[in-house]
């Protein structure tokens, strides 16, 4: 059968081109950092930072200025530590994130280097920052960047203690200690992958099992615990039954339950990661299908491809499904692929990519005939009228990519990686034209800009994360809605924060205005229960509609 290559690996060392899309890459997290911050996590985790700066408890995170307990507070002392210096804005809220996406292409340039070559190395760091997903979680601000960073850093250096017993002395600890910041960035999780994945290598592997010494170093578990037992045991001290919310609730029912409506099909991580990997997928796939009898002989591409399956496996069987959550599998899948490369890929994955970039180039050119009414309507969504440009753009780029890639051999990982950084940088743009449609900051400032002292703002069957975040003020009532603020409104202390129609229908207050927030397909309703001639005045925005009264 005819094999080929996505790109030739001369030799150990990168080549003069391959550092120059290394450097594009490292500096690829910088891009748009100060676009609008995107409802509803975008927002939501710069907003909870700005709380604990504003209200000087780094211990309780806040949300609305109501307790939010959902995450551990890694993220937001990074944040919170960004505003303290820089100040408060959508630029410092993305900072460390940025920061923090730099560390991970960096630790993985590391690991590929001693783990295979520098060029390895290298080349999986270019792949993984021009992959669309990692891309895009390195600008909208979630805590999977974190936690998928400190996991590289843990399972690269549980590898260190097994590939190299001698190195164990510092390695096993270290590996404990980044598991403690992983544990901080988003819990459980960051133990029991880890954990899982070792034994299963060891079971394999027995030549590894003289590495175990190092991560047994007593000096490990207690390094973990320093690390995370502090913030732990002082939340249960201040909020009885803490921990109770947070590994029960947040974490066992979140598995094992609907409770949170987050289901998705069994299958849909299995959509989620070939479109995240995107324009590495046909590389990505052939890396994979290399099957047992290959990783038999080369027991580090086994080791990733296990950490693979081994997430895809956990979060496929949760009954709580997002696409950011697939987010740990990229770094190892990126470096399998950069691997895998340096031996010939089989012919059907350079027919999958010439594939996949017919058809989106094909997509762009009958754009008018698929879709003749956003072509011909003006007053066509108009959210869709602002990303078009943005959308046929990024498919062309993607398409000519992945088909230029499946024409032939030569320079295919700078045309990947191309491809894949122009389709992250068009995405930017997207946001920044769409920022009124996707963003709250030009509701906020609306209604920043008419507040008084004594005034108060509602949101009515949505909560808009980015208002508190531009206008400095809480929502002081948040009516049919209960999202991320369920554990707040258990406390009957908080009862004055919550309500129903009621709320609405009483409207307005005595010696106050009134602003209020809502999604513009409830209109007719809030008009009808109020009344117009009540109404002091009304604004679009996007979606939302804002009200005075």
């Amino acid at each position: 059968m005819t094999r080929f290559q996505f790109w030739r690996f001369e030799g150990a060392k990168p080549s003069r081109a391959l550092w120059v899309f290394f450097a594009v890459a490292l500096l690829s997290p910088f891009w748009g950092l100060g676009h609008p911050l995107i409802e509803v996590d975008d927002a939501r985790y710069a907003e909870v930072p700005r709380e604990m700066v504003e209200t000087g408890d780094w211990a309780t995170p806040h949300l609305d200025y109501l307790d939010y307990v959902e995450k551990p507070p890694l993220w937001y002392w990074l944040a919170a530590s960004s505003y303290k210096v820089f100040g408060v804005s959508e630029a410092t809220a993305r900072l460390p994130l940025a920061l923090l996406s730099i560390v991970g292409l960096l630790a993985l340039a590391w690991l590929g280097s001693w783990l295979y070559s520098p060029r390895v190395g290298v080349c999986a760091s270019v792949i993984l920052a021009s992959s669309g997903l990692y891309f895009f979680l390195s600008h909208y601000i979630t805590p999977d960047l974190p936690l998928t960073v400190f996991l590289l850093l843990t399972t690269a250096m549980i590898l260190r203690c097994l590939t190299r017993p001698s190195d164990g002395r510092w390695a096993g600890p270290a590996a404990w200690f980044f598991a403690a910041l992983a544990f901080l960035s988003k819990g459980l999780v960051a133990a029991i992958f880890p954990a899982i994945w070792t034994s299963a290598l060891l079971f394999l592997f027995p030549q590894w099992r003289k590495g175990l010494r190092g991560l047994l170093n007593p000096l490990g578990p207690a390094v973990f615990l320093a690390v995370v037992s502090p913030w732990f045991l002082l939340m249960e001290r201040r909020h009885p039954g803490f921990l109770h919310v947070f590994f029960v609730e947040q974490h066992f029912q979140r598995f094992i339950t609907q409770k949170y409506n987050r289901s998705s099909p069994w299958y849909f991580f299995l959509l989620v990661l070939p479109a995240g990997l995107l324009p590495w997928t046909p590389a990505a796939l052939a890396s994979l299908a290399r099957g047992p009898r290959h990783w038999r002989a080369e027991p580090r591409d086994a080791a990733l491809a296990l950490w693979s399956v081994l997430v895809v496996g956990f979060f496929s069987s949760s009954q709580s499904k997002l696409a950011t959550y697939i987010l740990p599998v990229f770094p190892h899948l990126a470096l399998l692929v950069a691997s895998s490369c340096q031996r010939p890929l089989p012919v059907w994955s350079k027919r999958l990519s010439w594939v996949l970039g017919a058809a989106l180039l094909g997509a762009v050119l009958a754009g008018p005939s698929l879709f003749p009414e956003l072509y011909a309507r003006a007053d066509a969504e108009p959210l869709a009228v602002a990303l078009k440009p943005f959308v046929f753009a990024a498919a062309l780029a993607l398409g000519t990519g992945l088909a230029a890639a499946g024409f032939s051999q030569r320079d295919s990982l700078k045309r990947l990686a191309a491809a894949g950084l122009a389709v992250g940088a068009l995405a930017l743009g997207a946001f920044s034209a769409g920022s009124g449609w996707l963003s709250a900051k030009e509701l906020a400032r609306s209604i920043s800009g008419r507040f008084r002292p004594g005034d108060a703002i509602y949101a009515y069957g949505i909560y808009l994360h980015g208002v508190p975040f531009y206008t400095g003020r809480r929502v002081d009532k948040v009516v049919n809605w209960v999202g991320e603020l369920h554990y707040a409104m258990r406390d009957p202390a908080n009862a004055d924060r919550f309500g129903d129609e009621r709320d609405i229908a009483g409207l307005p207050l005595e010696g106050k205005r009134v602003f209020v927030s809502f999604p513009r397909d409830q209109t007719n309703f809030i008009f009808s229960v109020t009344g117009p001639e009540r109404l002091k005045g009304y604004a679009a925005f996007g979606p939302w509609g804002l009200a005075e009264f």
